[in-house]
């Protein structure tokens, strides 16, 4: 007999749901004698495995409920089901050979829920649709074709499905893999001949959460043996997730029939995080690590840090991991923290920076910039510059007087008052803070 696929909780709650509806069916005197003494003891494969007292009970139940009891469970299941029926003395499950019952597998990852995901305007659609997909998986959306760039969100939210799905229903089989594991998996059954093993893995689930599927090895009979595995999964009306970190039309790895599958349900796209979005996420890490740290502190990481999600997960842990060696969070620490990313995600910010970026930016020569000129098209980006090198690098008013040719420190605390109050009230000047500050950080020239 084969390993249980079922854990013994989501045997019970499947039998309960059972039991409930057959109540409906079945006169209240029979359903006491001989429905209430049957046990599900397993569902392994397509059989559903159930013990009863007797033989007499054997034989009762087959000629008058048995399709009663089949309809239902496979109602419950969404899977098509045989059944077998053993006496409870004569029966031996399987897993009581092993010391520990074999459950499914889901490789979830339990702290990556809807509740610890930080919604902006970069991720708003892709996660309201994976909520959606999580409440009624298999009707909402499916499949559900998720793109963007590494870092970004796209692993969260496919196991923020996985486990709501888990929580609201225990008997479901949700199964998180990434198309190089799926990949491997596949080569191993051919090496040592266990394909249907391998086809029974993941066509009997309920939910499958495909990560990376650029990775999908373009090999003919990888990509076919998917396919199927599509078909079927999508034919029982079960859940399909897929991640990649390229839209769907430019995926040339795929065979075109796979792409065309795709199509079939919903793409959405996770975009790079915003300013206020990483500041979030910032806070959140913070939170979780039950550390408190400055706003200016947040800000500062936030302007000097690319898109990449786990980079500022990364930047946090090295304050926390900085707190218990007694240190104090300032600017200072942030700073030597940040020093830890790549070359290829974090750049030197000086005065400089600023300024060359700023007088690009509005189309103006570093020199119009740093003069004594007070025309309208010129003390705007200046007010701008100056709160820019007092926010990001956290300069003192007389030296920043000194990067724009000795300008009195008294101009310089106007000038960032100024464009501090009106950021908060000013949509146009706070998108174009914003995007400066993106500019900034990259490195990139405008």
């Amino acid at each position: 007999m084969d390993a249980p696929s079922y854990t013994d909780e989501q045997l019970d709650f499947i039998w309960k749901k059972c039991l409930a509806e057959l109540k409906k069916e079945i006169p209240s005197v029979e359903y006491d004698s001989f429905i209430v003494p049957i046990k599900l003891e397993d569902i392994s494969g397509n059989v559903a495995v159930f013990t009863v007292p007797g033989k007499f009970y054997i034989d009762q139940v087959e000629k008058k409920y048995f399709n009663a009891i089949k309809r239902i469970i496979m109602d419950c299941t969404q899977n098509y089901l045989t059944l077998q029926f053993y006496e409870t003395d004569n029966y031996t499950r399987a897993r009581s050979l092993s010391a520990s019952p074999v459950n499914f597998e889901s490789h979830l990852n339990k702290q990556y829920t809807f509740d610890s995901f930080i919604v902006g305007n970069n991720n708003r659609m892709a996660c309201a649709a994976a909520i959606a997909i999580s409440e009624s998986p298999g009707t909402a959306y499916n499949p559900f074709f998720i793109y963007g760039q590494s870092g970004l969100g796209k692993t969260h939210l496919m196991h923020a499905i996985g486990n709501k799905i888990i929580e609201n229903d225990p008997t479901k089989k949700v199964l998180y893999v990434t198309s190089e594991t799926f990949t491997n998996e596949f080569v191993d059954a051919i090496t040592h001949k266990t394909n249907e093993e391998f086809r029974n893995k993941y066509r009997n689930i309920d939910v499958l959460l495909l990560d990376d599927i650029q990775f999908l090895q373009k090999t003919e009979r990888t990509q076919e043996e998917f396919f199927f595995t599509f078909n079927a999964l999508y034919e029982a009306k079960h859940q399909i997730v897929v991640s990649c970190d390229t839209p769907l039309s430019k995926l040339e790895i795929l065979e075109d029939r796979l792409r065309t599958r795709f199509a079939w349900g919903l793409i959405a796209d996770v975009q790079a995080p915003d300013y206020e979005t990483k500041v979030a996420i910032l806070n959140k890490k913070a939170e979780e690590k039950d550390i408190e740290v400055e706003s200016e502190v947040l800000d500062y990481i936030a302007s000097c840090t690319g898109d990449n999600i786990r980079e500022l997960e990364g930047v946090i842990n090295r304050l926390s991991m900085a707190i218990l060696q007694g240190q104090e969070i300032d600017i200072d620490l942030a700073k030597d923290a940040l020093k830890h990313l790549s070359d290829d995600n974090l750049h030197e910010i000086t005065e400089g920076v600023i300024i060359d970026c700023v007088s690009r930016f509005f189309k103006i020569s570093v020199e119009d910039l740093l003069s004594k000129k007070r025309t309208k098209e010129l003390v705007y980006p200046r007010q701008i510059a100056m709160y820019l090198c007092r926010t990001l690098l956290d300069m003192s008013y007389p030296n920043i007087g000194k990067a724009f040719n000795g300008k009195d420190h008294s101009t310089v605390m106007y000038a960032v008052e100024q464009i501090s109050n009106q950021v908060l009230i000013n949509d146009d000047l706070h998108k174009t803070v914003d995007e400066l500050k993106k500019y900034i950080n990259s490195g990139k020239v405008i």
